[in-house]
């Protein structure tokens, strides 16, 4: 399938893929792309959507990662990645930035104790998903990981909308957190 989505907003470029495409046609769309480090067809299936998705962006630039494990574009812009089922989203901006992607489902009900501060009640599946998804982007924002999701990173109570923008808490300082549905999923990012 082609691009899903490209939204310029708040200065961050953002574009999502549905990959629907076997592996060896994600292959022949990137050019000297190599993922034979990756496993599983489903890991690389990410690897080179994401590749595909920065060339929306920019053809000439590329992905490196840090030690740590975060990615980093070679001009020196920053950018954040993210998949969930067959979704692959990227966000591309001058500022730093921490992008998440969930499909929602009952899981994060299931997992509710390991990140859900106190706070909220009246959960569904739909607000669990979009409160994980935020914290997952705010681990991403941080970049070096040892983030504990319940004391350090706290979402107000919020009414749940198909779209929206809050301030969230991460370690004193406060967040700016934007979020939109892309089918039956949330997609959320967070700056500064």
């Amino acid at each position: 399938m082609p691009l899903l989505l490209k939204k310029e907003e708040n200065n961050n470029t953002i574009l999502v893929w549905e990959i629907s495409e076997p592996l060896e046609k994600l292959i022949s769309l990137t050019s000297n792309t190599d993922c034979s480090h990756l496993k599983s067809d489903k890991k690389k299936k990410e690897f080179l959507t994401s590749r595909i998705l920065l060339n929306y962006f920019n053809k000439d630039l590329k992905i490196s990662y840090s030690e740590n494990g975060s990615p980093n574009l070679s001009n020196h812009q920053c950018i954040s990645i993210s998949h969930s089922g067959d979704l692959v989203c990227i966000i591309i901006s001058d500022k730093k930035i921490g992008i998440d992607i969930e499909q929602i489902s009952d899981k994060s009900l299931q997992l509710k104790e390991k990140f859900i501060n106190l706070h909220h009640t009246k959960l569904n599946k739909e607000k669990s998903t979009l409160i994980w998804c935020i914290k997952e982007a705010v681990y991403k924002f941080h970049k070096i990981g040892n983030v504990d999701f319940i004391k350090d990173i706290s979402v107000p109570e919020f009414i749940l909308k198909e779209n929206g923008e809050m301030d969230i808490s991460f370690k004193n300082n406060t967040l700016k957190s934007y979020y939109f549905k892309v089918g039956n999923s949330y997609l959320a990012y967070v700056c500064k």
